[in-house]
């Protein structure tokens, strides 16, 4: 969510796009206009449930990641025991016990260590034209669980 200031400021996803950080409380007409304005070039492209959705996101839906993440050391806030528990209910059908699954991705140990920014998103708000489902039902930190346990798993 922070763009070129976060995650995605060097490597290969570089795009030195600026981030919705600061769009967090905003007005979702705001952000509906700016995704139907000449740069972004989305109107006509979705229906207006569909705007007023990604809007609700933006405005409403962002974490504080730093409150998640730390920063440096990359490593989840969290309690991978008590995130075990939840992956081996909810995760471990699809993802198999190790993190192992499905074989077209990495595994993801790797993945968790590697931008746990990226697992924490996909995990609160799933994986689009996936199978893999949004979690904000739970409480924020039995995300952050999981993926302090993520990072337990192996990474090969």
């Amino acid at each position: 969510m922070m763009g070129k200031d976060g995650a995605y400021a060097s490597g290969s996803y570089k795009t030195g796009i600026g981030g919705l950080t600061h769009l967090q409380g905003a007005d979702n007409a705001v952000v509906i206009a700016a995704m139907k304005d000449a740069t972004h070039g989305f109107a006509g492209k979705m229906d207006e449930q569909d705007f007023t959705d990604l809007a609700d996101f933006v405005t409403k839906g962002q974490i504080d990641i730093d409150a998640v993440i730390e920063r440096e050391s990359k490593k989840a806030n969290g309690d991978a025991a008590n995130g075990s528990r939840y992956y081996g209910t909810v995760c471990a059908g699809c993802h198999g016990k190790d993190g192992m699954m499905p074989k077209d991705m990495p595994p993801l140990g790797k993945l968790a260590n590697k931008n746990p920014w990226e697992i924490i998103q996909k995990t609160l708000n799933g994986q689009p034209d996936e199978k893999m489902p949004a979690m904000r039902a739970f409480d924020l930190q039995v995300s952050v669980d999981i993926l302090a346990y993520l990072q337990t798993l192996p990474k090969e």
